[in-house]
C-alpha cells in the first residue's frame, strides 16, 4: 500500500510539474508593467549619473544604437556618464513584442533634454525599443535603439554660411585649439543636421576638424585628398580645388547626422589663410 501511495505522489508530481511552470509564467501584461518600470528607472538613474545602476542593468554585451549615428558598449555608457548630463525626459505610447520566455523588447517614444560636455542635446518624440532578456533570474537590458523624429527644420544655407563665418572667427581668435570645439560642436558648432569641418591646404594637407556624424569614420588627421562620400564622391578633392577666399558651394552625398541616411548635400566652404573651413545644408528627396 505504502509502496503505491508513493508512485501515486510521483506521477501526480510528473503531471501536475509542466501545469505549475506554465501557472509560473508571468503574463504579458505583467512583464510590460516591470520592464516599463525598469526602463524608466534607468532613465532616472542617467539623470542622477548613477554608474552602479547601470553595471547591474546592462548585460555584459550589451549595445546602445543612439540617435546621433554612435553606437556604443556598456563600457563606453558608464564612461559617458561622466560627460553626459540628463535633465529631464518624459516616456509614452509603451508596447510589448514577447520575444520568448526569455527575451522581450518595449517600444516607447520619449523626448529628453540634457547637455553632453556642457553643449546642450534635446529630442522629441524619438522612437525607442529596449531588448531585454532573462539570466539567472534577472532581466538585463542587451540592446537598445533610438530613431529620431525626422519632422524636424534642416538647416539653411544663411545658417550654413554664418556657422563658417563663425568657426573661422573662432580659428582666428584661437588658433589650432578651436578644432576641438569643431570637432565637438561647442560655442554654438553643432545644429540639428549643420556642423563644421575644416582641412588644411595642399598637397598634403590633412583633415583638421571634424564634427559630423559618428557613422562615417572619423577623418580627422587622414590626408584631405583622400575624403570620399560613402558613394564614391571626391570630397576632399573638390574642396581643395573650389575654396576660395569669397566662398564656394559643391554638392555631393554624406550621411545627415540627423537622420543617419545618405542625403544629397550642399556645402559652402571658405578658404582662410593656410586652412579650409566647411559646412553644409542637406537636401533630401522628398
Amino acid at each position: 500500500m505504502r509502496l503505491l501511495t508513493c508512485l501515486l505522489i510521483v506521477l501526480c508530481l510528473t503531471v501536475s510539474s509542466p501545469i505549475a511552470k506554465s501557472q509560473e509564467k508571468i503574463s504579458d501584461a505583467n512583464l510590460l508593467e516591470e520592464l516599463t518600470a525598469l526602463e524608466k528607472a534607468s532613465w532616472e538613474a542617467a539623470v542622477k549619473g548613477d554608474k552602479e545602476f547601470f553595471r547591474t542593468y546592462l548585460a555584459a554585451d550589451s549595445k546602445w544604437f543612439l540617435a546621433d549615428g554612435s553606437v556604443v558598449d556598456r563600457d563606453q555608457v558608464l564612461m559617458n556618464l561622466d560627460d553626459f548630463k540628463l535633465n529631464s525626459f518624459k516616456m509614452s505610447e509603451t508596447s510589448m513584442l514577447r520575444v520568448s520566455d526569455d527575451a522581450a523588447m518595449i517600444m516607447y517614444r520619449v523626448s529628453y533634454q540634457g547637455t553632453h560636455k556642457n553643449q546642450k542635446e534635446a529630442y522629441a518624440d524619438i522612437e525607442s525599443s529596449s531588448l531585454y532578456v532573462s539570466r539567472d533570474g534577472k532581466w538585463l537590458e542587451i540592446f537598445y535603439q533610438e530613431t529620431p523624429n525626422v519632422g524636424f527644420s534642416h538647416g539653411t544655407a544663411e545658417e550654413a554660411k554664418q556657422m563658417v563665418a563663425k568657426a573661422i572667427a573662432l580659428f582666428n581668435k584661437e588658433g589650432v585649439s578651436a578644432f576641438e570645439k569643431i570637432s565637438t560642436g561647442k560655442d554654438g558648432l553643432r545644429d540639428r543636421d549643420l556642423y563644421v569641418f575644416a582641412m588644411e591646404v595642399g598637397p598634403e594637407a590633412k583633415v583638421t576638424a571634424y564634427g559630423g556624424s559618428k557613422l562615417v569614420k572619423n577623418p580627422v588627421g587622414t590626408l584631405a585628398m583622400d575624403v570620399k562620400s560613402p558613394d564614391g564622391d571626391p570630397i576632399g578633392k573638390w574642396v581643395q580645388e573650389r575654396a576660395t577666399e569669397q566662398g564656394a558651394w559643391i554638392d555631393y552625398s554624406y550621411i545627415d547626422p540627423v537622420t543617419s541616411k545618405l542625403e544629397h548635400k550642399l556645402t559652402w566652404i571658405v578658404r582662410n589663410g593656410k586652412h579650409i573651413f566647411g559646412c553644409g545644408i542637406y537636401t533630401p528627396s522628398k
